[in-house]
């Protein structure tokens, strides 16, 4: 369980969907259950797939609330809710509260603000906020700490948003989300927008200006027609603004939301009473089967059943079904094997076992394996490693040609049978092996995602040792510091302050002590980090106190983000940190790390170094080894513009970014400064990201007309690298997909229907993906030949974690040197481009050095 984690769930907006995403369904007795099942299937997967400790169900309560006083307008045109909708409401409720779970509502407050203040304030307390829900408003809330789950598609398939995504989707800050909400205005809620401006403007004008206020000083700025829409609406948009802002005036505490002991019985009840069987089986519960599960997840294979060796005797292609049991990775073992024909042949070859069958697919099958999932697979078995040239994984060729829908399972079940998943692998494999083809995906998967699957189960399964001492040692003396801050201040104000309650910590600064308020908000003066760093830099006041805060909310967010998470996922038995690896997890083809997450660990500030030497290698006589790839993204960037300057540079292993300050500033042969050098990253990395004037000019802190230039003087240097990049977003455009230089695509019409995104964000994809795509295959093959070239090296060396442009292995000591340099022979031969790419490694005892 994520003891840090709190859930909030907007249970009005959730049901709401799922009332209209589902078709009519009833119960026994004939009472409707669409927007009961819809919720639990969703509320269900957020539970599994986080397990959050604190959870909060919020509904709108019956009754007007502020917004309705202060537009009368507001709501007026929504038309009532359906009444099968309204009578599904009590047993939603009733389940929640059945399963454990606070439920709660508010007169005169909406859901979405009761959420919107919990959030906060768990945040503030050093929680992690995951918030389910359906609405767009609620990413606004979006900030270190807090991110939002939300359905893209039916019921089942979600997207997570944290603030990086936000930014990469929508091109502006997420605190501008109600800006950009009162351009469009919003038709349900009768609230008016900017006539004449749609979402690719409002779009383009947050990313050029930041908000309202910075659109309007710009007017004069704006295309006439553009201009002529903005003009005498400013009060109405900043009205519908201040409507759409949430508000942070009713929190609950996350105390309050810590689950409780379930009531089975009346659970029991209430499955019975409408059929919910997924609800049932997931608490064990014995019930009523659902009368109107879909018969398409009732077709098992319909030929008869056969003797295993019939089956696995076969030439194929096999459609291999199996269910794994344990704890993941490693404890996970499979539990039952199914192999089916394309002629429906079928067979339960569980006593034949993983090994049996892999021996057998040795010597056979010559027209292959279909399955779903064998990284997994491999974790259970490593053996399956010795068949992968003979697999279709169904789950990765969905993510081939879907990269940005979060759902690969191809809905398949633990709680279907055999059949039924060799019956949905062999639909997969007849729906999708042709798309593969026509696409040209086919040698992705063959000689990459595959191919990389054992190595990463290898890594998963193998771990990384935790030095739970250090880090016990580490937890007592942050919690000491944080006793001892809170004891000082408390001092100083002459009384307790809750140092997690902004409205507290905004009185003891401003009311109580006189500090000079820096900026304010719509619930008082900001006590945010950037406000408490100025207050520390002022000649004034001998307490201290705005260094004593910054202090505290660092050492919290150490304590509770990674020392105490790093515990919690320590293994009992191997003393490792087992992360879980995804490969088909994200629409670049980066991979990630979860559970815990090894690829965020705290790289600044006093106490990273502290937390980062409490992950060792396995033994005292062993060492880390890692290679990280120089500028590896703007190598690609270099290759497949074919850039002059950039591919000279590199091929004389000239300073980059040096290089690139002469040329935007027009210095030919004097020093370069730290500070012209840091402007010149800047831009090198921004532009890559699609970053335009503002982005730039708030990132540097100046003028957007002196960004601009910089970037005009960067493309003038850079003629090809606008070629390219222009042209990049064009071929996208026309073809519909972008794709890097080993043929991995990122569809741009999942994004946009997915996401409804307009041009600018678009632009953005279509000139960052093919570069971060393209690094992120390469950072693929390198591992995948690193895994070949290991395993006949001396000193058992093991890949254990990538970070990206990382790779980490760990080693006996004595064969340290060996392997850095077979770590870096083999990551800069992986693939060959028109410049070289460049590795540096090093070695350490402890994370602290890598």
């Amino acid at each position: 369980m994520n003891d840090n984690l709190v859930l909030l769930v907007d249970g009005h907006g959730l049901a709401y969907r799922a009332f209209y995403a589902l078709p009519e369904l009833n119960a026994p007795d004939g009472s409707p259950t669409q927007a009961i099942l819809g919720f639990v299937n969703m509320f269900l997967k957020a539970l599994d797939e986080n397990d959050p400790k604190m959870v909060g169900i919020i509904f709108d309560a019956a009754g007007p609330t502020f917004r309705h006083e202060a537009f009368s307008e507001y709501k007026e045109n929504r038309q009532p809710a359906p009444e099968p909708f309204k009578e599904q409401l009590p047993a939603i409720k009733d389940i929640a509260e059945a399963m454990g779970f606070t439920v709660y509502e508010r007169e005169g407050v909406e859901a979405d603000d009761v959420i919107a203040a919990t959030a906060k304030k768990a945040k503030d307390e050093g929680h992690d906020v995951l918030i389910l829900t359906a609405d767009k408003d609620m990413l606004q809330l979006l900030s270190h700490g807090i991110r939002v789950m939300r359905p893209v598609k039916g019921v089942s398939t979600f997207k997570i948003y944290d603030r990086e995504r936000f930014l990469e989707e929508y091109g502006f800050e997420p605190e501008a989300m109600a800006d950009y909400l009162a351009l469009l205005g919003d038709k349900s809620d009768n609230i008016p927008g900017v006539r004449g401006i749609g979402e690719k403007t409002a779009k383009s004008l947050l990313t050029d200006y930041g908000n309202l206020e910075g659109i309007y000083e710009a007017l004069n700025e704006l295309k006439p027609g553009v201009r002529k829409a903005l003009e005498g609406q400013k009060d109405q948009v900043l009205t519908t603004r201040d409507l759409i802002r949430l508000r942070l005036e009713s929190p609950l505490a996350p105390e309050d939301l810590f689950r409780k002991e379930k009531d089975l019985k009346r659970l029991k009840r209430l499955c019975d009473r409408f059929a919910l069987k997924k609800l049932a089986e997931h608490f064990n519960l014995d019930v009523i089967e659902e009368e109107y599960v879909s018969m398409k997840n009732k077709t098992a294979f319909p030929g008869a059943e056969v003797p295993a060796g019939e089956i696995i005797e076969s030439q194929g292609p096999l459609f291999l079904a199996w269910l794994g049991e344990g704890k993941y990775p490693q404890g996970f073992v499979i539990e039952r094997l199914f192999a089916g024909l394309p002629d429906r042949r079928f067979a339960d070859i569980s006593n034949i076992g993983a090994e049996g069958f892999i021996k057998a697919a040795e010597k056979g099958l010559s027209k292959g394996i279909v399955l779903s999932g064998f990284k997994e697979l491999c974790v259970a078995e490593p053996s399956f490693r010795n068949i992968m040239n003979k697999v279709w994984d169904a789950k990765i060729a969905h993510y081939l040609i879907h990269p940005d829908k979060g759902d690969h399972s191809l809905g398949i079940t633990y709680d279907m049978d055999g059949s039924q998943v060799c019956n949905r692998l062999y639909e997969a494999w007849c729906e999708m092996e042709p798309k593969l083809k026509r696409q040209g995906l086919i040698k992705v998967m063959n000689e990459i995602d595959v191919p990389l699957s054992p190595v990463l189960a290898s890594m998963e399964i193998y771990g990384i040792r935790l030095d739970c001492d250090r880090l016990e040692k580490l937890e007592e003396e942050l919690g000491e510091r944080i006793k001892k801050i809170q004891e000082k201040i408390d001092k100083t104000a002459g009384a307790h302050i809750n140092l997690n309650s902004p409205k507290q910590v905004s009185w003891l600064l401003f009311e109580h002590l006189g500090y000079p308020p820096v900026k304010k908000t719509k619930t008082g003066y900001s006590t945010d980090v950037s406000v408490l760093e100025e207050l520390a830099s002022l000649p004034i006041g001998s307490d201290g106190l705005p260094g004593l805060l910054l202090e505290h909310r660092e050492i919290t967010k150490v304590l509770t983000g990674f020392v105490q998470v790093l515990l919690r996922s320590v293994d009992a038995d191997s003393g490792c940190v087992h992360t879980i690896l995804e490969h088909t997890a994200t629409g670049t083809g980066r991979l990630s790390s979860r559970d815990p997450n090894l690829q965020n660990l705290p790289a600044y500030g006093t106490w990273a170094g502290r937390v980062r030497e409490a992950l060792i290698p396995h033994d005292p006589g062993r060492v880390f080894v890692a290679g990280d790839y120089s500028q590896i993204e703007l190598r690609v960037l270099a290759h497949m513009s074919g850039e002059e300057k950039l591919l000279e540079a590199f091929a004389e292993d000239r300073d980059i970014h040096s290089e690139t300050a002469r040329w935007i500033m027009g210095d030919s042969g004097g020093e370069i400064s730290a500070e012209q050098r840091r402007i010149a990253k800047m831009v090198n990395f921004g532009l890559l990201y699609g970053m335009g004037q503002y982005g730039l000019s708030q990132r540097l802190a100046i003028s957007r007309q002196e960004a601009a230039e910089l970037i005009e003087r960067y493309f003038s240097a850079f003629p090809r690298v606008r070629e390219f990049l222009e042209r990049s977003a064009e071929e996208a455009q026309n073809k519909g997909y972008t794709e890097t230089i080993f043929g991995r695509r990122r569809p741009l019409e999942e994004v946009t229907t997915v996401d409804g995104r307009g041009n600018n964000a678009l632009k953005r994809v279509a000139i960052n993906t093919p570069i971060q795509g393209s690094a992120a295959d390469i950072a693929r093959i390198a591992m995948i030949k690193l895994d070949e070239s290991l395993a006949e090296a001396g000193g058992s060396p093991k890949l254990v974690l990538q970070v990206h442009d990382s790779l980490v292995c760990e080693v006996d000591k004595d064969h340290a040197t060996e392997t850095e340099m077979k770590l870096k022979k083999v990551m800069e031969s992986a693939v060959e481009l028109s410049v070289p790419l460049k590795v540096q490694t090093k070695s350490g005892v402890s994370f602290a050095e890598m």
